[in-house]
């Protein structure tokens, strides 16, 4: 069982998938830790910035697949069985995601302002520290990952602009309906 997680820069997806590997005994793999570790050792501050373009990067030269075909390696590597993928980006990613893996994809949105501050609270590398600065780079990523059309191919949708017990309610009902235990 896959489960892949797409949303809005600090819409709660490491959240989610953080309630998929307590409730639900899954095994968390985070997208941008793959290029975390390639900017790591380029001595490369990891800045939203820079993880872009790196993606770019990378993309240009191995195609668009290539981020999920290290996903791929490391779950045969290490034989996971039960994989919530937080950081899903692209329709590519979608369709390799649903093709090879069979995998359930969720999308998460929350209001701007609401975003805003958990980003700030998390306080990672990289990350805006004013809102005129966040709502630029939201507008970058939804321009660049086309976040609009990824949210059309999701099978299910969150919307977690309130509490956290609203957001648990709607991943337990996504689970029963994926028949999760």
């Amino acid at each position: 069982m896959i489960v892949g997680i797409a949303g809005t820069i600090g819409a709660g997806k490491d959240t989610i998938a953080n309630f998929f590997v307590k409730n639900y005994n899954f095994k968390k793999i985070v997208m941008s830790n793959f290029l975390r570790e390639i900017e790591k050792h380029r001595r490369v501050k990891p800045t939203r910035a820079n993880l872009r373009k790196l993606q770019l990067e990378l993309r240009k030269k191995y195609g668009e697949e290539i981020l999920m075909e290290m996903l791929l390696s490391k779950i045969v590597e290490k034989n996971l069985k039960r994989v919530v993928i937080s950081g899903i980006r692209t329709l590519a990613e979608i369709k390799f995601l649903k093709k090879k893996l069979n995998a359930k994809i969720i999308f998460v949105d929350a209001k701007p302002e609401v975003r805003f501050l958990r980003i700030k609270k998390r306080g990672r590398i990289g990350d805006p520290k004013t809102y005129e600065q966040f709502l630029h780079e939201d507008a970058i990523e939804n321009a660049m990952f086309s976040l609009k059309k990824v949210k059309k191919f999701a099978d299910f949708v969150i919307d977690n602009s309130f509490d956290v017990k609203n957001m648990e309610r709607q991943i337990r009902r996504i689970a029963k309906k994926m028949k999760l235990k």
